[in-house]
Parts: structure tokens; sequence; C-alpha cells
């Protein structure tokens, strides 16, 4: 059977407007918001300015993505399984938005006066009700993604659009941080409840397009394939080798990279600004910005580079660039020249925002191949399953950034009066943690054996077995 072209422009019939893409990558600012701002903010306002200790709230954040992951399958599997004439994504997505919203805000609404054990067990309660509303939103919404498009390309051109409008999100959270020490508000906190209810309704508006908007293309051929089991789910997505690569790569990728990056916002302050959360987090504002920039120029490269050489070869030209980036941290995270800190995202962006790009689009190609080995298709199930890895993976992310600030001997009660040896190690964490990280992601990948040549041999067939969709 003759193998078509991969990197030529994909038939009509593949193609999804503009308007499609758009209205599925504003919900993808909704997902990185519950990402990245729940995540960058904990730290700064529940240690430093509640004065909760960062070992403590890495334990909480920890049980709450755990807590967050073993949701994850159970909710893959009821979306897989609802048979509505809504569709079996978009009733959850819109559902899931709205809790979501109304929790991360009910987050930073700590009473005042709280002790620094009320202002954990507070952060504990929001915590675990948080995640659990993003499940019900998140793992729908990621699945709509894997069955927009039979297209190799295509695909990844709809994980492109969720990350360029994600990328938004961490612009979101860092100015967020400035923003609540300004001169508006009477303190930090205050800040932070406004920011927080602001943040939920915009959640809430982003999320809404790609329910009203996008399409389940793969619905027709799932109504007609008996109801899995939770357990067959499992069985399905873990058979599967390639899958198997895949997040054994991500759960290296996830705890090398937000693992250490979290320090960078404590190596400015102590290291770099002498103590000065305010004009630390200005600084985390301003490269935040510049990767928004650097995101909406490189990341169409990323995808039109996926096109070209194929996902898996792309992905390592991303990796290698991370480990060119992640060397540059020490040089950038210096007092005397801080803003060439806005020059990392050149290197960094590949390597963070271009490999979920690349991820996320190879596995939609999982469920071809989950269909060409099995004839059932789990979109749910196989996004369900690498977000609880992810998430899992990241829920010791918060342990681990917190471990190591003890580690390396921090002290927040010493406010700017570190010991030079804590603000060495972390400085030393912030850039090896990564690079130890995107190497090891380099090895792993020698593994993946789904080519783009062979992506389009299992999609003729396929189509051959079951006709086009």
């Amino acid at each position: 059977m003759p193998i078509p072209p991969t990197s030529a422009k994909p038939p009509d019939r593949d193609r999804l407007t503009i308007g499609e893409l758009a209205a599925y990558g504003t919900g993808g600012l909704s997902f990185q918001l519950g990402v990245d701002a729940f995540k960058t903010l904990v730290n700064p306002i529940f240690n430093i300015v509640l004065g909760v200790n960062p070992a403590a709230i890495g334990v909480i954040m920890m049980i709450a993505r755990i807590w967050d992951a073993v949701l994850d399958p159970l909710m893959g599997w009821i979306s897989d399984n609802t048979r509505s004439r809504w569709g079996r994504r978009k009733p959850y997505i819109a559902g899931g938005a709205l809790l979501s919203a109304v929790f991360f805000a009910a987050i930073w609404f700590v009473p005042r006066g709280s002790t620094p054990g009320f202002a954990l067990g507070w952060l504990a309660v929001t915590a675990l009700l948080f995640y659990a509303a993003f499940t019900v939103f998140c793992v729908p919404y990621l699945t709509l993604a894997l069955e927009m498009t039979p297209s190799y390309s295509e695909r990844t051109r709809i994980t492109a659009a969720r990350t360029l409008f994600g990328s938004f999100a961490i612009f979101i959270a860092t100015w967020s941080l400035s923003f609540a020490q300004s001169d508006v508000f009477s303190d930090t906190m205050t800040g932070m409840r406004v920011i927080g209810i602001a943040t939920g309704i915009f959640f809430i508006v982003m999320a809404l397009p790609s329910v009203i908007v996008t399409r389940e293309r793969y619905l027709h051929l799932a109504s007609k394939q008996p109801k899995q089991s939770l357990l067959d789910a499992f069985r399905g997505t873990f058979g599967n080798r390639d899958f198997r690569v895949l997040m054994s790569l991500t759960a290296i990728f996830v705890i090398g990279t937000q693992t250490f990056n979290a320090l960078g916002i404590y190596v400015n302050t102590y290291h770099v600004f002498g103590g000065e959360l305010k004009k630390a987090a200005y600084l985390g504002g301003l490269v935040a910005t510049s990767t928004i920039i650097a995101v909406w120029v490189l990341v169409p490269l990323v995808a039109r580079g996926s096109g070209i050489l194929g996902k898996d070869r792309m992905l390592r030209v991303c990796l290698s660039l991370g480990i060119v980036g992640g060397i540059g941290q020490w040089f950038a995270f210096d007092p005397r020249w801080p803003m060439t800190q806005l020059a990392l995202p050149l290197f960094l962006v590949p390597a963070s925002a271009g490999f979920w790009v690349i991820v996320n689009s190879m596995k939609a190609d999982m469920c071809d191949a989950e269909e060409h080995r099995s004839g059932i298709r789990r979109e749910g199930a196989y996004a369900a399953v690498s977000s609880w890895i992810q998430k899992f993976s990241a829920s010791f992310t918060f342990s681990l950034s917190g471990l190591v600030l003890v580690l390396v001997g921090f002290d927040q009660a010493r406010g700017a009066d570190q010991e030079p040896g804590a603000v060495l190690g972390l400085r030393i964490a912030l850039v090896m943690g990564p690079v130890c990280a995107y190497a090891a992601g380099l090895f792993i990948l020698r593994h993946y054996s789904l080519s783009s040549k062979r992506m389009a041999l299992i999609r003729a067939e396929l189509e051959e077995r079951r006709s086009t969709v």
C-alpha cells in the first residue's frame, strides 16, 4: 500500500478552520491557568507572605496533586462511556470550568489574622476541592484534541493553538504576584482575593468556545463500540509500548523541570535582588512577557518543523535547545546583568512549550495506533492516563521543591541574610535539574517508534478497514 506524504498540506476534510482552532485554543488558557497560576503563586503567597513552612506547603500540594491524578483515569473512563446528545466531552468541560473557577478564587480567601497552621489547613481543603473540579474540566478538554482530526500534521496545529493561547497563563500568573503587591491594594492578600475572583471569571469565559464551536469527530465510531471497564482502559493504554516510552519521557521532564524551575523566584529574590521579592516579581513578569513573545514566534516554527522532520526528530531538537538554555541560566541569574534572563525563552520555549506541542500531538497518534491494534478507540483513557502520570509526577515536584529549599539550608526567617552556601545550592539546582531532565529525555526518545511514515501507513489501513471519518 502506498504511503501518503505527511509533510504536505492535509486535505480539506482533515483541515480545521481558524475559528475551530481558536475556539479550542482559548480553552488552553483556562487549562494552563489551572496548571500554572496555582503552582506559580502558592509558594510566594503561603510561604513568603503568610509564613507557612515551604516543606509543609510541598507536602500539601503533593497530596492534592496525587488526589487530582487519581481522579483522572476515573474521569477519562466516565467520559469515554458517556452517551449523550451533547457528546462525550462538552458537558464535563462546561461544568468543570464553572467549579474550577469557584474553588480557585476560594484558595486566596484565607481569613485575616490566621496562624501559619490555619493557613496551611485552608490550603489543604481548597486545593483538594480545586483539583477535583479541575479534573472534571481538563480530562475531557484534553481528550477533545485527540479526536478533532485524523491528520498527522493537523494534530500538531491543534496542540500549537492550545499552547499559544495557554502561554498567556504564565504571563497572568507572574504579573498577578507583582500586581497583588501594588499600592492599589491595602495589602498583598487583598490583591490576591481580587485576582482570584477575576481569574475565575476569565477561566469560565475562555473555556466556553471549546464547548460551543468544536466537533467530536470520532463520536459516531465510539457510539458503536461497547462500553469499556476501567481495568480494560488501563490495560489498553499501558499495553502500548510507545505510550509507555512517551509517559516515561513525560515523567522525567515534569519532575526535572517543574521541581527546579520553581526555584527561580528564590534565586532572583535572594541572589539577584538581595531579598527584595517585589523586584524579583517584577522581573518575573518581564520574563513572562518575553516568554509569550517567544511562544508566538517559535511554537508555529516547532509545529511546522514537526511536519517536515517528523514529531520525534523535532522533539530531539527542542530538548537539545533546552540543555543550552538550562546552562544559560547560570549566567543569566546574576545580579550584574539580570535582564539577560529576557533572552532565555529563545532556548527554553522550544524545550517547554515546544515539548508539549509535540508530545500532546503524539497522543492523538497513539489513539490511531490503538484502534489499529485492537479495534477500540480510547481517547479518554489515553488523555486521562497521560494526565494522571503528568499530575502524579507534578505532585512530587511541590514536595521536592520544598525539600531542595530545606536541604540547601534556605531559611525564610533570615530574609535577605541567607547563608552563601544556601544561595549557591539554589543556583546549582536551578541549572542542573532541567539540564539532566532534557538529557535523559533524549535518551528515552530513542525507543519511540511511531514515525511519520508509520503513522501514514496506519491511517491508510484504518480507513481501508472502516472508511474515513
